[in-house]
């Protein structure tokens, strides 16, 4: 299965029926669950057109907050329904009859001017309800922009697979580095810490020999790094094993990219020889880059 990104840009119009034509924007972004929000122009709440298009859109992503524009345009003049409160215009007109006005502002009333008064008309257009074969072509269009949305993120996926594999193979050669100098590593630190010992002393001090490399021993395998080695190349082997696989794994990346993160740190802490600390600072740069490519995956 292809590793697609969880960015993404979809747009699909079609005509529903002789009433509506319809628009549909998908647009998706990084989210750490799936976030479906759906929005439409209309005023009036509908229920159906939220559920039709969010139902096309859960069965296509799997992560990230996705948000879908459905604007619905009327093809046809909507029937609207007229009410004039007449009993209200009467007390209106009543009311003002009584009213004396001075003659320089004159004294006509038309009914243009009563009908302004706010609760005399009122005007509401039809509830925008769709039949079942216009709900069944919305999801139509909806599968349409959810296609292109689909397409562009399997296409940023691929490059940031491409990005990942870089990256990663430059915390792999840091370990194909490191690995063979090992033993050389342990035998510096040894003969350091008996080198600090005998200064410390002095010649004066009779010291067994045999002790000091005991004690120099111990101090040696606790800076040992070959647990880590072996865990960081299982952590670089399984990511492999997993990006190569594809599917929905971008949790499980971002939770091997902090393994890996873990390994390097505590390598960086036990060993100090010089030249390392230089290699690992890019090995650990290069994956955090690694960590930051792979939550942008699904």
């Amino acid at each position: 299965m292809a590793l697609m990104s969880m960015t993404g840009f979809g747009r699909a119009r079609a005509e529903l029926s002789d009433r509506f034509g319809v628009t549909v924007v998908v647009r998706s972004v990084n989210h750490r669950f799936l976030d479906i929000q759906v929005r439409t122009n209309l005023r009036e709440d509908t229920p159906e057109i939220e559920a039709a298009v969010r139902s096309v859109i859960s069965k296509h992503f799997h992560r990230g907050r996705v948000s879908a524009q459905v604007n619905l345009e009327r093809i046809l003049t909507a029937e609207v329904d007229v009410a004039v409160n007449t009993e209200a215009v009467r007390e209106v007109l009543d009311q003002l009859s009584k009213v004396t006005v001075p003659e320089k502002f004159g004294s006509k009333v038309d009914l243009g001017d009563v009908l302004t008064v706010p609760g005399l008309v009122s005007v509401a257009s039809q509830e925008t309800i769709l039949e079942e074969d216009e709900v069944s072509g919305l999801r139509s269009v909806a599968s349409e922009a959810v296609a292109e949305a689909v397409k562009m993120r399997r296409e940023e996926g691929e490059r940031l697979v491409h990005q990942i594999e870089l990256e990663l193979a430059e915390v792999a050669a840091f370990a194909d580095w490191f690995e063979p100098q090992m033993k050389e590593f342990r035998q510096r630190l040894l003969d350091r810490i008996r080198e600090r010992v005998e200064d410390l002393m002095g010649p004066e001090v009779q010291v067994d020999t045999e002790r000091i490399l005991q004690e120099a021993a111990v101090l040696a395998d606790r800076a040992d790094v070959a647990e880590e080695i072996v865990r960081l190349r299982a952590h670089l082997e399984n990511f492999t094993e997993r990006l190569a696989a594809g599917g929905v794994v971008g949790r499980s990346l971002d939770f091997l990219c902090q393994e890996i993160h873990r390994e390097l740190n505590t390598l960086g802490s036990k060993c100090r020889e010089l030249g390392v600390a230089d290699r690992l600072v890019d090995a650990k740069s290069a994956a955090e880059r690694v960590r930051e490519q792979v939550q942008n995956l699904e």
